[in-house]
């Protein structure tokens, strides 16, 4: 998925004491809390009277008409009260809307938007929805089509106030960092000319911003591991969604191992392609490591689940029932394993277990993955980190050129289950660790789950050195947008 620069909301800027803006949650759609809400938040009596115009009486009409569509003239209050339509009659927690909120006192139509949301908070003290934010049209359309205009670098934030620590997780393959070198470990030390690690000036903060999170493609420098500073440029790639299929050799038979990070529409294939080489290779196991997938389309998870689970599994079962608020009773449905792709019929192993690499950054339709997998009795054994938890999804609404994300419906599984709004506890703890690749069997997360699936016991995590980057769940958070936490039905029209 597109790492958008332009829709990011800057971490620096937030943790340093700056002005927030761009519709995520929190830093870079990156959130601090650790619950999403419960099924009993929307508990207020089922009927209601809206008081709002019918949305589709003001849907097009904007500000600033783009031509060629259906937009028409109008104004910033005629935006605004599209949005206050939508939300009332789509959002999950629709009654729990302030009642109090003045669109007046809101400059845009997307400040106006942040804060049609529930106010209300977990147990555990987190807001419900950490899940409602807005990007131009145009960057959402890109994302999902898996085209990227960056530098190509995932980052781990483990502080954003001095000494800052920021590290390279992850470099897409043909992007700008990775044609200069840049690697998976590397830690950042300077940006045009700055010290990141201490630099504590607005000026140096400035900097900082403008370099990691440019709204214009050109060039920035960057230190890496106190080294002289390399020139990058937002570049264009296409982002490969599964990487590194393979197989591990093991005392108890061949293991299947892959990388994936998005579920976008062009995974569907991609998926194809690593399953049909895992089943020739004739596995008997498989590892698929999500450590760092944000979610996307729930169809690709489904054709997932039935990837590793197979027919006999899958049939006459629901992947997830879907339940929207009481407006849209009738939207309320079991969305199906997928056992047929957009060409072909899907290949499949037929397992009854699958271990899945999971930290913090595991989010929506990835945690359906391991949900529903276990709603039909396939073991489902977890190694790294808690995941997100957001058993919540949406179809994106498109509005004079802007696309918008409320929190639609829930899902559960086979079972009936649905509640890890605090997210999937891991089987076994495991640190991500940076000096190795992904993929590398000797890399702390995937020996753990080879070393599990072998002895049924969890490894000692041994005390990391100072001089070895390494993370737990507990210590790091990717810096990306919102967008890349999500559950998506994006083949449906508007509700």
């Amino acid at each position: 998925m597109k790492r958008t620069v332009v829709s990011v909301v800057s971490l620096l800027l937030v943790a340093c004491g700056g002005g927030g803006g761009g519709g995520t949650s929190g830093s870079g759609g990156i959130s601090t809390s650790t619950g999403t809400g419960t099924s009993t938040i929307n508990s207020s009596p089922a009927t209601s009277t809206s008081t709002f115009a019918a949305s589709a009486t003001l849907a097009n009409l904007c500000v600033t008409p783009r031509s060629n569509t259906a937009d028409q003239q109008g104004t910033v209050a005629d935006e605004k009260a599209y949005l206050r339509s939508f939300v009332d009659e789509t959002y999950l927690w629709y009654k729990d809307v302030p009642s109090n909120l003045v669109d007046a006192n809101y400059a845009t139509a997307q400040a106006y938007f942040d804060v049609l949301k529930t106010t209300a908070k977990t147990a555990s003290g987190a807001l419900v929805d950490q899940f409602h934010w807005s990007q131009t049209t145009a960057s959402w359309n890109a994302a999902a089509s898996g085209i990227s205009e960056d530098y190509g670098i995932r980052w781990a934030e483990q502080a954003s106030v001095p000494p800052r620590n920021w590290i390279v997780i992850e470099v897409a393959p043909g992007s700008s960092a990775a044609l200069a070198g840049v690697k998976r470990g590397d830690k950042l030390t300077s940006v045009d000319g700055v010290d990141f690690i201490y630099d504590n000036t607005q000026v140096g903060k400035n900097t900082f911003n403008q370099g990691l999170f440019p709204v214009a493609v050109a060039p920035h420098k960057f230190g890496f591991n106190g080294n002289a500073e390399i020139s990058l440029t937002p570049a264009t790639y296409l982002a490969a969604t599964v990487q590194k299929v393979q197989t591990i050799n093991t005392p108890n038979g061949l293991v299947g191992y892959f990388v994936f990070d998005d579920h976008l529409a062009k995974s569907e294939a991609e998926l194809i392609a690593a399953i049909n080489q895992l089943k020739a290779a004739n596995v008997s196991d498989l590892i698929i490591d999500m450590r760092y997938n944000g979610g996307g389309l729930l169809r690709i998870s489904s054709q997932l689940a039935y990837m590793v689970a197979g027919p006999t599994a899958t049939n006459g079962k629901i992947f997830e029932q879907l339940t929207y608020n009481d407006k849209l009773i009738a939207k309320n449905m079991p969305f199906p394993f997928y056992s047929v792709g957009t060409t072909q019929a899907l290949p499949y192993l037929g397992l009854n277990h699958v271990t899945i690499l999971t930290s913090r950054a595991t989010a929506s339709a990835s945690e359906s993955v391991i949900n529903s997998l276990r709603g039909i009795d396939v073991v489902v054994d977890t190694i790294g980190g808690t995941t997100r938890g957001k058993p919540y999804g949406f179809v994106p609404q498109d509005n004079c050129g802007y696309t918008y994300f409320a929190i639609q419906f829930k899902g559960v599984n086979n079972k009936g289950y649905g509640d890890y709004s605090d997210g999937f506890a891991p089987t076994c703890n495991a640190p991500d660790d940076f000096t190795r690749a992904r993929g590398d069997i000797a890399e702390t997360m995937l020996a753990t789950a080879l070393s599990y699936r072998q002895t049924k016991v969890c490894p000692a995590v041994a005390a990391v050195p100072q001089a070895v980057l390494r993370e737990s769940s507990l210590d790091f958070k990717m810096v990306r947008p919102a967008s890349q936490e999500m559950r998506i039905l994006i083949d449906l029209p508007r509700l």
